[in-house]
């Protein structure tokens, strides 16, 4: 079952010269018919954060640390047992799906989406 995805992210939080914390809310949308059967295991989702910068070519990646938290969610079951949130976050710098020698920083995860979920997430780059 395929989602949609919004993002929504606040402004990037300097706390220190070496550490940059990116946060925002994602929501992911089931549009149309969704089948769902108790106990599928979620699926997997990626997006890369719009307000970081790519990391250049040859670059050492920074430390990073990836949360996620579910805000809100939209059951449509009446029947059955159906878990919805998400699991497994992890960040990391990717290469650029257009081409171009820089990786761009990607969240991603399991998500388990039901008709509709909310997500704030958080990602902290530490540069050393």
């Amino acid at each position: 079952m395929a989602f949609q995805l919004e993002l929504q992210p606040a402004p990037p939080l300097q706390l220190t010269p070496e550490c940059l914390v990116y946060t925002g809310t994602a929501r992911m949308f089931v549009t149309g018919i969704m089948v769902q059967s108790s106990g599928a295991p979620g699926e997997q989702f990626g997006f890369f954060l719009p307000d970081a910068p790519p990391l250049p070519d040859g670059a050492a990646e920074p430390r990073l640390w990836a949360e996620a938290a579910l805000m809100t969610g939209i059951a449509t079951s009446t029947s059955g047992t159906f878990p919805f949130g998400v699991e497994r976050v992890h960040a990391a710098y990717l290469p650029d799906p257009r081409g171009g020698g820089n990786r761009w920083l990607n969240l991603s995860g399991t998500a388990h989406v039901g008709r509709e979920i909310r997500l704030g997430y958080r990602v902290t780059v530490l540069t050393v």
